[in-house]
């Protein structure tokens, strides 16, 4: 779900089934704790170039679960994912990639990992400048008022706000169109029946395909499996694959498929434990704003 404020009515018309049988499996993902809360911050748009850091490796620290906090505690981290084996998947959004030898240090030294991979990602949101709108001071309160339930409807953002309706809908309107706000889901797949993985190919240097190439024949050849993908541009042949299975016969049947194909050097798969999702420098950013609003109210 790209923007958590999608009317289920569109996704009605998208998979052909009613309305109220999209509204009633939204709700279980709820109950089921699978998804967590439909968020909003500020959107990419807002900030030009943001790289987004994708690293994982094996921590040598006896305490995992306390050790993810640690590591979320940096402001860059948004994600981290403990898998079997021991394997972290860290997350982390840049606004400047100046800022990525401090952040790799950090990682590092908190987590002991000594063999760190770090990717940065092909596919990092840019935006021109060109692009950008400034945002006022309705729009930095639009989204705040959003940032804990980004479903909310217009006619309660106006109440809150003390705003029209009209002037609501025509803001938020801007901002989702120009990617001024990012409307997400707090999204914990790790709750649900299914095994989720992660693969780590590595494709013969030699056999290095056209990245939407290959991405567009994975998809093709595993179909609705393929969750996410992530292809970096200082790793050209290190390809991440997110997918998920029903069984854990379908996951290795999975793995020999891969393994028999001569393009790739190595596979390895690990089967992801547990998510959790981390504030960042953004949210604290509009935090700061909203405060420096209300305090010239």
């Amino acid at each position: 779900m790209s923007n958590s404020r999608t009317p289920y009515k569109e996704f009605a018309d998208m998979f052909h089934i009613s309305v109220n049988s999209i509204h009633k499996r939204i709700k279980s993902l709820v109950d089921l704790k699978i998804i967590q809360g439909f968020k909003a911050r500020l959107g990419f748009a807002n900030f030009g170039n943001i790289t987004n850091i994708v690293m994982f490796g094996i921590p040598n620290v006896k305490n995992k679960k306390e050790l993810m906090d640690e590591l979320g505690r940096n402001e860059n981290v948004y994600n981290i994912t403990r898998a079997s084996g021991n394997m972290f998947y860290i997350y982390a959004y840049l606004h400047k990639i100046s800022e990525l030898d401090y952040l790799v240090s950090y990682i590092r030294k908190t987590g002991d990992i000594n063999e760190l991979k770090i990717g940065i990602d092909r596919n990092s949101p840019v935006f021109s400048q060109d692009y950008y709108k400034p945002l006022n001071s309705t729009d930095y309160l639009i989204i705040d008022s959003l940032k804990n339930n980004s479903r909310k409807n217009i006619s309660d953002i106006a109440n809150e706000l003390q705003v029209s309706t009209k002037t609501i809908s025509r803001r938020l309107e801007n901002l989702i169109e120009y990617n001024l706000v990012q409307c997400y889901i707090d999204w914990y797949p790790d709750n649900s029946g299914q095994i989720l993985s992660m693969i780590i190919l590595k494709l013969k240097s030699e056999l290095i395909k056209n990245d939407t190439e290959f991405i567009n024949s994975f998809k093709k050849r595993y179909g609705s499996k393929v969750i996410f993908t992530w292809s970096f541009s200082n790793l050209p042949n290190i390809k991440l694959i997110n997918i998920w299975t029903d069984t854990m016969r379908e996951l290795q049947e999975i793995e020999s498929s891969l393994l028999s194909d001569e393009i790739y050097e190595s596979v390895e798969i690990t089967v992801l434990l547990y998510g959790k999702m981390y504030p960042i420098w953004i949210e604290k950013l509009l935090d700061e704003k909203v405060r420096e609003i209300n305090n010239q109210s």
